[in-house]
């Protein structure tokens, strides 16, 4: 991205995804969006306030104390992904569809009565628990751009890097320990005795190429226990464990490349990154009623704290009098953790009678406070990725989620808006994300039936390379996901 350029020279690739990378990474495994069942994604996500929804369980716990019954439900969601990748002028479009669970569980309640068996209305009214399981995240899509860079080539980035990792005796390891190895014995570069540095083979206009298929997800489990206290303050608590799956295989690729001096061809980069890790966090809500028309909502969450095992590959070759120069691809394994911000939610809702609601929350997150630290000792985690993430994020950003819904009898209607912020202290683009929802319920005896439909939209872009005094590739993007949510359930 834009404002993502971390390191300003990238001394090998290896280095720039251990350090630059983990930066990203710790943004992406601390953003989440709009999540929880039907009900709640039509509108707009909006719950801090509300209660009485199988979302309190991981959203605000203390809403748990507004059920007077038990509940379980199951919501499934079918999701499309259209990106848009816009370089050198060309525009190539991606889409993809997945489904998955999102959100599945059960409240347990336990009304407390007095010594005829009437229940209390006065002190502890009742008791709840709560299990779930959650979908956070879906970190499936797919990317893919081409087209005539006329500014630089790959070729130059390994040029350049090349002067920074051998640096003053500008001499290659006789090993194959990096990619400017690679780059040295695969004719991808030259060395000029006279300006004592390496050259790129090619300056004029290339053909270059990326694909990308990126998987995973992270799955929240969480046990909340909620209470009612003379039906005026509600109060909860939650632990979530998080197990969490991530992929990217990636191919870039530079051909019609003119090189008169040893008739490299093309250059082809292969990267591939699998990570797993585990999560915990505590939430802790409350919710004041101080007349049947309003409600005030405050959850409190701690950072998710991950533990990440990484296993990340990289595979330089080229093709020269049109036979492929390859190597034994590079392995790299790391053992890191992540700690998240912290969430502070502030909710309000307003009820009109029986039949109408509106629910507004506000979320204030601190993505500077995102802190990385070492496992095993590995050295690729200083103090310098955490400088890296004060100097990239801001210090406050702010979500909005604002929803509503209105009762026709058995059917309800539900329609929602929410506004992600921009973490990102500066950028030529604005990345915050805005989704609009609306929804349906239908409601018979115990039984009920939601559906709801989220559109989020937001713009990013990248670099497919970058290192100092070049004009890199930037690569615009557009992306849109379209989801579609049913939750059946029924309270007994």
């Amino acid at each position: 991205m834009i404002k993502n350029i971390l390191v300003a020279a990238l001394v090998t690739l290896s280095f720039s995804f251990a350090q630059a990378q983990y930066v990203e990474d710790a943004y992406r495994f601390s953003n989440s969006t709009i999540n929880g069942t039907a009900r709640i994604l039509g509108m707009g996500g909006a719950q801090t306030a509300l209660g009485a929804d199988l979302s309190s369980i991981s959203g605000n716990p203390a809403g748990l104390g507004f059920y007077r019954s038990n509940d379980y439900s199951v919501s499934p969601t079918l999701r499309f992904n259209n990106l848009e990748n816009n370089v050198f002028g060309k525009l190539n479009s991606n889409n993809h569809t997945n489904f998955n669970l999102g959100n599945f569980g059960f409240v347990l309640t336990q009304m407390n009565q007095d010594y005829t068996g009437r229940e209390v209305s006065n002190g502890w009214v009742s008791f709840h628990f709560g299990l779930s399981n959650n979908r956070t995240n879906s970190y499936k899509e797919n990317s893919y751009f081409s087209g005539v860079n006329n500014q630089s080539t790959f070729s130059s980035y390994l040029a350049a890097g090349a002067n920074e990792y051998y640096g003053a005796s500008g001499l290659p390891d006789t090993n194959i320990n990096s990619i400017f190895d690679m780059a040295w014995y695969g004719y991808m570069i030259n060395f000029d005795t006279t300006l004592n540095k390496y050259i790129p083979i090619a300056n004029n206009a290339t053909t270059q190429m990326q694909s990308s298929k990126s998987g995973g997800f992270e799955d929240q489990l969480n046990i909340s226990f909620g209470g009612n206290y003379s039906n005026k303050l509600y109060l909860g608590a939650s632990i979530g464990l998080g197990s969490i799956e991530y992929s990217k295989q990636s191919t870039f690729k530079e051909s019609n490349i003119v090189d008169p001096s040893y008739k490299v061809s093309e250059i082809k980069l292969k990267e591939s990154l699998f990570v797993t890790g585990s999560s915990l966090n505590f939430k802790l809500g409350a919710i004041y009623r101080p007349i049947d028309l309003i409600r005030f909502g405050l959850s409190l969450q701690t950072p998710n704290y991950y533990t990440f095992n990484e296993n990340f590959t990289s595979d330089l070759s080229s093709v020269k009098n049109g036979v492929t120069q390859s190597f034994t691809p590079l392995e790299y394994l790391f053992d890191y953790k992540l700690a998240t911000p912290m969430r502070i939610n502030y909710g309000t809702a307003l009820f009109f009678g029986k039949t109408a609601l509106i629910s507004i929350d506000l979320e204030q997150l601190n993505y500077s406070a995102m802190r990385l630290d070492a496992v095993s000792g590995n050295e690729d985690f200083g103090p310098d990725n955490n400088s890296r993430i004060q100097n990239t994020f801001q210090q406050n950003t702010y979500n909005l989620r604002l929803g509503g819904e209105t009762k026709l009898d058995v059917i309800t209607l539900r329609a929602g808006y929410a506004h992600y912020g921009d973490a990102y202290k500066s950028s030529a683009i604005d990345q915050s994300k805005k989704s609009i929802t609306a929804g349906l319920g239908y409601r018979i005896g115990d039984a009920y039936v939601d559906f709801a439909f989220v559109q989020t939209s937001y713009k990013s872009a990248f670099y497919p390379y970058f290192a100092a005094n070049l004009d890199n590739p930037v690569v615009n993007s557009n992306n849109t996901i379209k989801s579609f949510t049913v939750t059946i359930g029924s309270r007994f």
